[in-house]
C-alpha cells in the first residue's frame, strides 16, 4: 500500500537580504603649491616665461651736509694811495678832424709826435696853434700844396690839398709817397724826412711845401 503523502508545510516569506554598502567616492586630490625649493628648480625657459616682479630698491633718505665753518677773513693788505693818471701821463694834444680842412682830400693823416721829437723851429721861437697852408709848388708831375695842423705847439696833422693826379702815373706816385711822408712829418716834427723810393721828386717837393707851412706857423 502506498504511503500517504506528507502534508505541505505553509510557505514562509523570505527574510529581506541585507543592504550591501556602496564603495565610498574617491577623495578629491587638491593641487599642492610648490615650496620655495621646488620653485627654484624651474627650468630656465620656465623662469623666463614667468612674470617678473619688480625689485624693490631701498632709497636712502637725503642727508643734509652742513657747510664748513667760514674761516676768519685775513687782515686786509694796506693799500697805497691812488696815483693820479694826470700826474703821470702827458696832457693829450687836441684832436684834428677832417672838418678842420678839406675833407675831400685823399691824403689826410693825423697822429702824435714821438716823445724824442724836437721842435722844427729855432730856439726862442715856437709854433702857434692853427692851420697853415703852403704855397703851390709845381714840378714835372703836377702841383703840390700842403696844409699842416698845429695843436699844443706841435704838428698833429698833415693834409695834401693839391697833388698830381692828372695822369694815372701821377696819381700812383702821390698815393705811394704822400701818406708815408705825412706820417713821418708828424712823428719827427720836421719837414726833412726820408724820401720814398720810386717817388723821389714828389718827396722833395713835399719837403719844400711842409717847410713853407712851418715858416707860416712860426712865431718868434
Amino acid at each position: 500500500m502506498a504511503p500517504a503523502p506528507l502534508p505541505h508545510a505553509p510557505k514562509k516569506p523570505l527574510p529581506p537580504s541585507p543592504a550591501i554598502p556602496l564603495p565610498a567616492p574617491a577623495p578629491q586630490i587638491q593641487p599642492v603649491e610648490p615650496d620655495a625649493d621646488v620653485a627654484a628648480e624651474k627650468t630656465p625657459k620656465q623662469a623666463a616665461d614667468a612674470p617678473q616682479k619688480p625689485a624693490l630698491v631701498a632709497k636712502a633718505a637725503p642727508q643734509t651736509v652742513a657747510p664748513p665753518a667760514a674761516s676768519a677773513a685775513p687782515d686786509p693788505m694796506p693799500q697805497s694811495p691812488p696815483v693820479s693818471v694826470a700826474s703821470v701821463m702827458p696832457a693829450p694834444l687836441p684832436p684834428v678832424s677832417p672838418a678842420d680842412g678839406d675833407a675831400s682830400s685823399l691824403f689826410f693823416v693825423t697822429g702824435t709826435p714821438d716823445p724824442a721829437a724836437k721842435s722844427p723851429v729855432p730856439a726862442g721861437a715856437h709854433l702857434e696853434d692853427g692851420d697853415y697852408v703852403s704855397s703851390r709848388h709845381s714840378f714835372m708831375w703836377g702841383d703840390l700844396r700842403i696844409k699842416i695842423f698845429i695843436r699844443g705847439g706841435a704838428i698833429t696833422g698833415v693834409q695834401a690839398l693839391q697833388f698830381p693826379d692828372h695822369r694815372s702815373q701821377s696819381l700812383y706816385l702821390s698815393g705811394l709817397a704822400l701818406p708815408t711822408l705825412e706820417s713821418e712829418v708828424i712823428k719827427k716834427q720836421t719837414s726833412q724826412v726820408d724820401t720814398v723810393s720810386s717817388a723821389t721828386d714828389t718827396s722833395y717837393v713835399f719837403q719844400d711845401a711842409v717847410a713853407d707851412a712851418i715858416v707860416k706857423a712860426t712865431r718868434g
